[in-house]
């Protein structure tokens, strides 16, 4: 009994003691649970505040807000006896767009170029001017297409000042690029477009789907120097993307950059097409927001960040190309409008018939 006693009397004096010992464990564990989850919530908290305009992008999307802009009255440095720039558009397209694009651009704007040239393998009666470019049917070969481009127009440079690549899904008003082409030396080795950055170096390139401009110097530089002695593919590390690579060699040869915004800093050169770029929204989309970094000149979206000296416009289907085209073109309020006229009609009864005859009375001369 006294055996037992002892025994039960070290249990209870022990029993406290564990019961303290597992409280130490789990408190313990607890504060190392808090620590950790701390952690991860401050971690988060930081991820979310450096993606917070992806995060905004994804919420539901406001009303499109009411948007004005202050009348603005461009200097033209324009003179009637200026001779204009005589511009040679290269238009890079493919047998399998000639149908659903390219065909459609040669019907609107492509006429306004001093010369357009479709750059494509294969001919179409729908062209008026194809360079067929053997060997580049792919993506992937699109650099070779271009540059064959650029040899034949370094081959006919007597006949044009400026030289403009752009895409079959391009829409670029020709007068408002020749206007801010026209106090530039065309010999002089230059280049123009909306830039932007890569992604892995950072380095400046102009974005082939808005269109770039090289200057007849600039040619002769890339054709001779560049591609025919080779020193942009032995000395640059040339990747897929046409336009990087133009601008990597244009840059490795020395051909000065040009800034291509108005004289209020707003964008001519346009990635975007009209109906997107107007909507102020679209700054904060998911499928833009990377213009804020990659852009190396801030990139705007609305109507009132619009200008209206804008040079081209990218991803323009056939339907909107031809409604571009009637608005910059056709629509023009400088055009004479024929007054409205105004419809008298009168009835007269004569007998038991009854005439009804249509008098169209000019308003000018009714309001006299």
């Amino acid at each position: 009994m006294e055996g037992d006693d002892a025994l039960r009397m070290r249990a209870l004096t022990t029993l406290p003691w564990a019961i303290r010992r597992r409280h130490r464990h789990r408190l313990a564990a607890a504060l190392v649970l808090c620590v950790v989850v701390l952690c991860l919530a401050h971690r988060l908290l930081l991820l979310a505040f450096e993606y917070r305009e992806y995060i905004y992008a994804l919420l539901p999307e406001p009303p499109l807000p009411v948007q004005r802009r202050e009348a603005h009255v461009t200097n033209s440095h324009r003179q009637p006896s200026d001779r204009q720039p005589r511009i040679l558009c290269l238009i890079v397209t493919s047998p399998k767009y000639h149908d659903t694009r390219s065909s459609h651009v040669a019907a609107t704007w492509a006429r306004h170029c001093t010369r357009a040239v479709f750059l494509s393998t294969a001919g179409d009666s729908r062209l008026p001017d194809v360079f067929i470019t053997p060997g580049a049917a792919s993506y992937q070969e699109l650099w070779g297409k271009v540059t064959q481009g650029f040899e034949w127009a370094y081959r006919n440079r007597h006949d044009f000042d400026w030289v403009v690549k752009a895409d079959d899904d391009t829409f670029l008003v020709v007068e408002n690029l020749q206007a801010a082409l026209l106090r530039l030396d065309p010999d002089r080795e230059l280049a123009t477009g909306v830039q932007l950055r890569t992604w892995d170096t950072g380095s400046a390139y102009f974005n082939g789907g808005a269109g770039y401009v090289l200057s007849r110097g600039a040619v002769r530089r890339l054709v001779e120097d560049g591609l025919r002695e080779q020193r942009c593919e032995e000395n640059l590390n040339l990747g897929a993307n046409e336009d990087v690579n133009m601008a990597l060699c244009l840059a490795h040869l020395g051909v000065v950059f040009l800034d291509s915004r108005d004289s209020l800093g707003r964008q001519r050169f346009h990635m975007y097409p009209p109906h997107e770029l107007i909507d102020p929204r679209q700054a904060n989309s998911i499928t833009h927001l990377w213009l804020k970094t990659q852009s190396v000149f801030p990139y705007k979206f609305g109507y009132a960040e619009l200008s209206d000296e804008a040079i081209s416009f990218h991803y323009v289907d056939a339907r909107s190309m031809y409604l571009l085209y009637y608005l910059v073109y056709v629509v023009n309020p400088n055009n004479q409008v024929t007054p409205i006229n105004q419809v008298d009609r009168e009835s007269q009864v004569k007998g038991n018939k009854q005439v009804k005859e249509n008098t169209r009375v000019n308003l000018s001369t009714s309001e006299k």
